[in-house]
């Protein structure tokens, strides 16, 4: 239907939109005949940076081959109703609905906290926070009206709970959607912003920006910058020629949501209320971010006033507050601080450091290949070390790679993302990583006991795809660009 070559995800929306009315497999029981607007948002794969996101720093972010497509159509009622497909498979769909009527409350809105209770009240349809959440918080902070509900399908080509930011695709991949058919003007920082909104606020997941905004304002076949302060796109990053990154799957699933992860961001909040009481002693100003510190000042002068561990109430009796709104501290649970609160002001300087190894490589110096994934490596090391974010099964992926090393073309790998499992990001040449990676994978089925996803390739950014508007004709549905 479309001349012009698409993301696998549009391809399998036109064939399954092409079928006949007779056939149960397609669409017809969804779609009506009129309009239907279209978006599609990638994964992204975390090559530097991480959950120092969260800390406001400078984190490095790859967009991949496959993600999700997003489709909506208005209805006559107000309600929500939302169907969810893996594309690629002969999988059962799964559906739920959501009256308009249970994000007010009086004359007005409810609060977030309502709506995120609706959304987990029954387990079997938590998942549409997602998509609902986005509706939501567009709604909440927006000021728009929505007279009438839509029927939403989201059409997925990424498993979800593997590190590769599929819940923020989601997010975005909605929030685009209907701005496109509601003729919204929104920023791509502020569709990023937005979607962090849904996540905190309706899912309950304490992420940062990083996810909302690569995925957004990611660029086909190159990495993009971003300084997390807090969430600024500084440009993109070249790819130095005959060298790519992907992703393996670890099958260890992981959630920005659960204690791990939440304990750590607690932990790097609480270091920054202590450095910032220590600061207001000698007449200095606050920090609004850990990576406001380089690592040396940081060794020198906070670094041995910050707790390995503390237990909640401890902290709360002498510092108040650790100042993160979007995570509580339980008085009676015990948390790292040095480690987290360390992770953060030393990935802020390897990603930089990382960044400019790739564009010495790009003039051809093998070495500075060496040194980005030095980074990479010693990236992971921390992970594990400081934060205590990995597992066993990944540390096995990644000391893969580091064995193979240089001599047989691969330079580096690290755990992504919010970690405690997920994806492993691996830098390499093109060659190396279409002939060692499923070496690995292989491998490492033995341990697991199935084979990794692989996951690899490039695609545009929410931004750069845009949208389309499908219309039916007398020779079938036709897309047109919105």
């Amino acid at each position: 239907m479309v001349q012009k070559t698409q993301p696998y995800e549009v391809e399998e929306f036109e064939q399954l939109l092409a079928k006949p009315n007779s056939d149960p497999t397609g669409f017809a029981s969804l779609f009506t005949s009129g309009e239907i607007w279209v978006t599609r948002v990638p994964a992204r794969l975390d090559v530097m940076g991480g959950i120092a996101d969260y800390s406001g720093a400078n984190v490095c972010e790859a967009v991949l081959g496959r993600g999700v497509l997003l489709a909506l159509q208005a209805r006559t009622d107000r309600t929500l109703r939302i169907r969810t497909m893996q594309a690629g498979s002969r999988s059962l769909p799964v559906e739920t609905r959501i009256a308009l009527d249970y994000f007010q409350s009086g004359d007005g809105l409810a609060s977030y906290r309502d709506v995120r209770e609706v959304c987990r009240a029954n387990p079997l349809a938590s998942w549409t926070a997602y998509i609902g959440g986005s509706v939501f918080t567009l709604l909440k902070e927006e000021s728009v009206k929505l007279p009438f509900g839509f029927n939403l399908l989201l059409l997925s080509a990424v498993p979800m709970n593997v590190g590769i930011g599929s819940s923020a695709a989601v997010e975005v991949g909605t929030l685009t959607c209907l701005a496109a058919y509601l003729g919204l003007d929104l920023s791509p920082d502020r569709i990023a912003r937005l979607g962090q909104m849904a996540e905190n606020h309706v899912v309950g997941a304490p992420c940062g920006i990083m996810d909302q905004t690569a995925i957004t304002s990611g660029r086909h076949g190159c990495l993009t910058h971003i300084l997390c302060r807090p969430g600024q796109v500084q440009g993109d990053v070249t790819i130095p020629p005959g060298t790519g990154f992907v992703g393996i799957n670890s099958m260890v699933r992981h959630s920005v949501g659960g204690s791990p992860y939440t304990d750590t961001r607690i932990g790097a909040f609480m270091g920054k209320r202590i450095i910032n009481d220590l600061r207001a002693k000698t007449g200095r100003g606050s920090l609004d971010y850990l990576t406001e510190l380089s690592v040396e000042q940081f060794k020198k002068e906070y670094e041995s006033h910050l707790p390995e561990e503390i237990v909640g109430s401890d902290f709360l009796a002498q510092h108040r507050t650790h100042d993160d709104p979007v995570t509580t501290v339980q008085p009676d649970a015990s948390y790292h601080v040095a480690g987290p609160t360390r992770h953060p002001v030393e990935e802020n300087e390897r990603v930089l450091a990382f960044m400019d190894a790739l564009h010495a490589a790009n003039d051809g110096e093998e070495k500075a290949l060496v040194a980005a994934g030095e980074n990479m490596f010693a990236a992971h090391a921390s992970y594990r070390d400081n934060c205590r974010l990995s597992t066993e099964e990944v540390d096995f992926l990644v000391e893969a790679v580091r064995k193979r090393g240089p001599e047989s073309g691969l330079y580096g790998a690290k755990i992504t993302g919010g970690g405690a499992g997920g994806t492993v990001a691996v830098f390499g040449r093109l060659d190396a990583l279409k002939t060692e990676v499923p070496k690995i994978a292989t491998e490492y089925s033995r341990r697991v006991g199935t084979m990794p996803d692989i996951f690899e390739g490039t695609s545009p950014g929410a931004v750069e795809f845009g949208a389309l508007r499908y219309v039916f004709g007398a020779n079938g549905w036709r897309p047109n660009e919105a």
